[in-house]
């Protein structure tokens, strides 16, 4: 049975609407410090103002990069993504080129996956995000494939802007995972329950779960714990 630290530590604390301000993203930092998540996971318009906020506490500042289509030119993604490891996010989530996997073009696919584990290095955690609404059950398993070999840290579902992942999607990702690579689920409702959550985590080897509702989460597995007493 996990700990409560333990199971916080397998949330990431999501804030990426776009009309978010400042005053909600050190909400969203004090509110990870409180419960002691695994990170916190803006816009990398934010990233400098969450590395600063979370500066000497055990949660670690994560943007998302090429956020939320994963269409944007690959320079510009990698510029984005250079800017936020300078800055020192601990992890970036990065969108993957997706219309480049429909079309089999898995040259630029492999090279920005490549170049995205190469500028991340040893100190910052790779998430590469597939958003799996778009991509058949072959192509989830060949992008899981790719990621593997290239070093990826977690492959993580989708952005939440788009279709919500299926469990049967996890579980093609869980099948073609090799090496350290590990499973990240993102892009679920909100109403997203902690039975779930943590039946993913015991049964379904997922690693990391991203949420706006990480605190409330781990309020619920606490009251969860206590019951059981």
């Amino acid at each position: 049975m996990l700990t409560v630290n333990e199971f916080a530590k397998h949330l990431d604390l999501a804030y990426l609407a776009p009309n978010l301000q400042k005053e909600d993203i050190i909400e969203a930092c004090n509110i990870a410090k409180k419960y002691h998540v695994n990170a916190v996971n803006v816009n990398s318009c934010w990233g400098e103002l969450v590395v600063e906020e979370l500066k000497g506490s055990d949660v670690g500042p994560s943007a998302v990069i090429g956020f939320p289509y994963g269409a944007m030119c690959t320079k510009a993604k990698l510029f984005e993504l250079e800017e936020m490891v300078k800055l020192g996010c601990t992890a970036c989530d990065m969108v993957v080129n997706i219309g480049a996997v429909k079309d089999k073009n898995y040259e630029l696919v492999r090279h920005e996956i490549s170049e995205f584990v190469r500028i991340c290095g040893e100190g910052c955690d790779t998430k590469l995000i597939f958003e799996v609404g778009f991509l058949t059950d072959e192509e989830i398993a060949e992008l899981t494939r790719i990621c593997c070999e290239c070093g990826v840290t977690y492959v993580k579902t989708a952005t939440g802007s788009q279709a919500f992942p299926t469990l049967d999607q996890v579980k093609i990702m869980k099948a073609n995972l090799s090496g350290n690579t590990k499973i990240k689920v993102s892009g679920v409702p909100r109403t997203f329950t902690m039975p779930a959550v943590l039946h993913m985590f015991e049964h379904m080897g997922v690693s990391l779960v991203g949420t706006r509702s990480a605190g409330k989460l781990v309020e619920e597995y606490s009251k969860y714990l206590e019951e059981l007493k």
